[in-house]
């Protein structure tokens, strides 16, 4: 479906439905697969005004750089997902999209995105000092085959996934049990996202997730996800994920005491480099 705003600017809406695999362990759509819904509208867009004979300016070279989500509500299976796009800008070297997630049930806001499409051509070289991360946890990434996408790449969808994976193992790792808080009616929320990529990651590349805990206003966790190759120790993406620990009972945030607090953020670990 095709919608036409009073200043003539196009903006999509495609309905897609919530598969039942798409839901995790807390009872909704994961943080992640909301990438997956962005993706699809994205191509479909195209597509449409591809076949409507509309000047598509950005190149089949670009890829996203940045991207900046906010998640403002649950979405549930069975439920339809309505993922509308609006092209802010777009020439032969960026282009910028702004993409938003509705309940087609209520219409209700769940997630909202920015993401910035250009080359990877001019991507700053960064690589891992081991003195910048004087409290880090490292965990492992091993591409697997069936990961990647038609294009020979890991999609935004699964890089996500590992980066909830590293924040989920650091915090067992500083003695964060969930599942006794989860017990307690206590889970974690993500509500922000800020990602950066400088590179891709394929098959059968290892890499290197260094998540770093940072203190954030009213009691509340940001994590700093930066990954690196393996082999070559260079940067490839960097993240910081704002969230909070939910008293889902109380609908109020988990204080955490001053031990808990000491126990997130003096953890040293040993980095897995070659």
């Amino acid at each position: 479906m095709r919608l036409m705003e009073k200043t003539d600017k196009i903006i999509t809406s495609f309905a897609i439905p919530v598969r039942k695999a798409d839901i995790d362990v807390n009872g909704h759509v994961n943080n992640g697969t909301y990438q997956s819904y962005f993706e699809e509208a994205r191509i479909k867009t195209f597509q449409l005004l591809k076949e409507e004979g509309e000047a598509i300016l950005s190149s089949d070279r670009l890829v996203v750089r940045q991207c900046e989500i906010e998640y403002k509500a649950e979405l549930k299976y069975p439920e339809d997902a309505v993922v509308t796009t609006d092209i802010l800008h777009s020439d032969p070297e960026s282009t910028e999209i702004m993409q938003e997630i509705f309940r087609a049930s209520d219409s209700v806001l769940v997630c909202k995105a920015r993401f910035v499409l250009s080359l990877f051509d001019d991507a700053e070289e960064v690589y891992y000092s081991e003195e910048n991360y004087p409290y880090a946890f490292y965990h492992p990434i091993s591409v697997g085959w069936a990961e990647m996408d038609p294009e020979g790449k890991v999609n935004l969808e699964t890089i996500q996934y590992y980066l909830d994976d590293a924040r989920i193992r650091s915090s067992y790792q500083c003695g964060l049990d969930l599942h006794a808080l989860q017990a307690k009616g206590i889970g974690p929320v993500v509500y922000k996202a800020e990602l950066n990529y400088f590179d891709t990651m394929g098959f059968p590349d290892d890499f290197v997730v260094v998540t770093v805990y940072q203190k954030a206003e009213k009691n509340r966790l940001a994590f700093r996800h930066d990954v690196f190759s393996k082999k070559t120790k260079k940067l490839i993406l960097t993240s910081v994920v704002h969230g909070l620990f939910m008293d889902l009972k109380r609908k109020r945030p988990h204080q955490f005491t001053e031990e808990e607090m000491k126990m997130i953020f003096s953890v040293k670990n040993k980095p897995l480099f070659d």
